[in-house]
């Protein structure tokens, strides 16, 4: 594991956490311009200093019920070799430092556990890592599928 924290956040009641070689920043969006056509977990288009990011919500490939983008929305910008996107969280808790998972992290069940990471974050080892790059590569997939270019 190369780096040694991780940012930890909530989506859907639950608490999660990225590697942080691949969160960028946080932000909070003021506007999201809905894309028609687009996959459901998609939420539209946002502004980041100029470069228009599509954001997306993780909350289906986590085993979460679906979100809707609000007025404002907190994203957590991940990034994965040239894919770029801003999840949208419910909350960043901070960062945390990385521990070897020994046996089972808490994950959610079902799906979600596919997207687990090498690590765990928390004083017990409580909040699995997820791995951006897989959970990206599964949201370009159903992209592709759809005939969306992004």
């Amino acid at each position: 594991m190369a780096s040694t924290r991780a940012c930890a956040f909530t989506l859907g009641g639950h608490r999660f956490a990225v590697d942080v070689a691949e969160a960028r920043e946080v932000v909070v969006f003021d506007a999201i311009t809905p894309l028609p056509l687009a996959p459901s977990f998609v939420l539209g288009l946002a502004n980041l200093r100029g470069t228009v990011m599509p954001v997306v919500d993780l909350a289906p490939l986590l085993g979460l019920p679906a979100r809707e983008a609000t007025g404002q929305t907190l994203g957590l910008v991940l990034g994965h070799g040239p894919w770029t996107v801003a999840a949208a969280v419910d909350a960043v808790l901070g960062l945390e430092p990385l521990v070897a998972r020994d046996g089972e992290a808490a994950a959610p069940a079902g799906p979600g556990r596919r997207f687990l990471g090498a690590g765990a974050v928390g004083d017990d080892g409580s909040i699995a890592v997820l791995d951006a790059g897989a959970m990206l590569g599964a949201l370009r997939g159903v992209m592709s599928g759809a005939g969306a270019n992004h």
